[in-house]
C-alpha cells in the first residue's frame, strides 16, 4: 500500500507543473468568449492553486494501473471517477462552470463519452500492437 502512496505522490508532483497551464488555457478561453476581462487578485491565486490541485490528483490516480491485481476495467472505473469528481468540483468552485442541472448534465456527458472514446483508441491500438507481436512470435 505504501508503495501506491509513495507512486500518487510522485506522479502527483510531476503533472501538477501543468496546473498553471491549464488555468491559463482555461482563462484564454474565458477571454476570448467574452465571459471576463479582468480577474480578481484572490481569483487568480485561488485559480493557481486549484489548477495545481486537479492536476495533481489527475497525475497521481494514473497510478491506479500499476495494481496488478486490479482488471484494467476497474482501474479505468476508478480513474474516471476520481477524475470526473476532481474536475467538477474544481471547475464549480472556481466559477468556470456554471451550477446549472444542464451545463452539468452537458460536462458530464462529454467527460464521459471523452474518456470513453479515448480509452477505446488506446485500448485498440494496444490490442492491435499485441496481435502483432503474438504473430511474430508465432512465426519463430
Amino acid at each position: 500500500m505504501k508503495n501506491y502512496i509513495v507512486s500518487f505522490l510522485k506522479r502527483g508532483i510531476v503533472a501538477s507543473v501543468g496546473g498553471p497551464i491549464i488555468l491559463a488555457v482555461i482563462y484564454f478561453i474565458l477571454g476570448q468568449n467574452g465571459v471576463m476581462e479582468s480577474i480578481a487578485v484572490n481569483d487568480v491565486v485561488k485559480g493557481i492553486l486549484t489548477s495545481i490541485l486537479l492536476a495533481f490528483i489527475a497525475g497521481g490516480i494514473s497510478m491506479v494501473y500499476t495494481i496488478e491485481k486490479l482488471p484494467i476495467a476497474n482501474a479505468a472505473l476508478i480513474q474516471s471517477a476520481v477524475l470526473y469528481l476532481d474536475y467538477i468540483i474544481i471547475y464549480l468552485v472556481n466559477g468556470w462552470l456554471p451550477a446549472t442541472t444542464r451545463v452539468i448534465t452537458i460536462f458530464t456527458v462529454s467527460f464521459f463519452a471523452g474518456f470513453f472514446l479515448l480509452w477505446t483508441v488506446i485500448y485498440l491500438i494496444i490490442r492491435h500492437n499485441v496481435k502483432k507481436v503474438n504473430k511474430k512470435l508465432s512465426i519463430q
